[in-house]
């Protein structure tokens, strides 16, 4: 008698390059920190604002004492932007786009990690969020505005041309 063995073949699963993995553990990581410094930002608002407004008013009086200097001139521009940032209303504005931005990097590395392209998009998404929310909060003519954006996008930027380079494995 023949012995007919019938062996299953499971089709191949993809595997996951370790830069992506390692990539999106680094994602998991920033957007859980994100979403934990938006909700304790969101909370505590009203105390934050309170504490930032103290600090600024010390900080003019101390650059009164020195209006002469043009560096104090700078600071006392910069100090007047910031107060008008550091209210309890925006603070919780910054960080509900906070939170949504760092949801959207989240899922989009989780989707990554399962190799599906739609997290690549999800990424992007979130990285655009993070860029445009200082803006939308707090207007396009602070000079804190446009560094606290400029970080957002260098390193959002650098991570979505990262995951750029793996896009190639993704379903």
């Amino acid at each position: 008698m023949e012995n007919f063995e019938t062996t299953s073949v499971a089709p191949a699963k993809p595997k996951r390059p370790t830069f992506l993995t390692v990539l999106c553990i680094l994602t998991f990581i920033g957007s859980g920190f994100g979403i934990i410094n938006g909700t304790s930002s969101y909370l505590t608002a009203d105390a934050a604002a309170g504490v930032a407004q103290a600090a600024m008013e010390d900080a003019r009086e101390k650059i009164e004492n020195e209006s002469s200097n043009p560096g104090a001139q700078i600071a006392e521009k910069m100090l007047a932007g910031a107060s008008d940032m550091f209210t309890p209303e925006n603070i919780k504005k910054n960080a509900s786009f906070s939170i949504v931005a760092s949801v959207f990097t989240l899922i989009g590395a989780i989707l990554m990690f399962g190799l599906k392209k739609t997290g690549y998009w999800s990424y992007i998404l979130g990285t655009l969020i993070g860029i445009v929310a200082p803006f939308v909060v707090y207007g396009g003519g602070n000079l804190l505005t446009i560094l606290t954006s400029s970080g957002i996008a260098f390193i959002g930027v650098l991570f979505v041309v990262l995951y750029g380079l793996n896009f190639k494995h993704l379903r």
